[in-house]
């Protein structure tokens, strides 16, 4: 997704509203399988007693703070919380090891001291193609971690990645956005 495909989608004229609603609500609807899974695969990270971590960059970054948020806080069912860390989160970790290791391993440096096997790595990137993203996908593969991809569009590399994918089948970004976030608070 560039900057050089934005369109705004408020116009006058039109009538925006139920444009969106005409365009989101079918592509939520084929949603509904990929959802399911993500639901079972939380449940498996609630239930074994690991841990899922979440990145992502700019709006996902900021879409993985807030899902960890739910997920520990707003998803509690009473008996175990639903343990949960958003790498993007740490400020100074971040550009430590941007500045360190390359931007590319922010999200692998963290995830090699923190994370086990039996933990998750649940990636947000409409493109799916975002170099540190898939760079932690690809560690936390090799580490025996089973990886989420929250993507857009075709998923990019984080498709062939993950064992489950919640994709939003469109190359909008905004609307990819909303989608996730519609998902995010509907499995929390």
């Amino acid at each position: 997704m560039t900057q050089d495909s934005f369109t705004p989608a408020v116009r006058p004229g039109r009538d925006v509203w139920d444009e969106y609603l005409a365009t989101a609500g079918p592509l939520l609807g084929s949603m509904g399988a990929q959802v399911r899974s993500l639901i079972t695969e939380l449940d498996a990270v609630r239930r074994e007693g690991s841990t899922v971590y979440l990145a992502g960059n700019g709006g996902s970054a900021s879409a993985a703070s807030h899902l960890a948020q739910d997920l520990l806080k707003g998803a509690y069912d009473g008996s175990r919380p639903l343990r949960s860390i958003a790498l993007t989160d740490n400020l100074s970790m971040l550009t430590a090891y941007a500045n360190d290791c390359g931007y590319d391993r922010v999200f692998v440096e963290p995830l090699a001291h923190l994370a086990a096997p039996a933990d998750r790595l649940l990636v947000i990137s409409c493109s799916g193609t975002s170099a540190n993203a898939v760079a932690a996908a690809e560690w936390a593969r090799e580490a025996g971690m089973r990886v989420i991809a929250v993507t857009a569009g075709d998923g990019g590399r984080l498709r062939e990645l993950a064992d489950v994918e919640v994709n939003a089948p469109t190359k909008d970004v905004g609307l990819a956005e909303a989608m996730h976030s519609l998902v995010f608070h509907f499995v929390t």
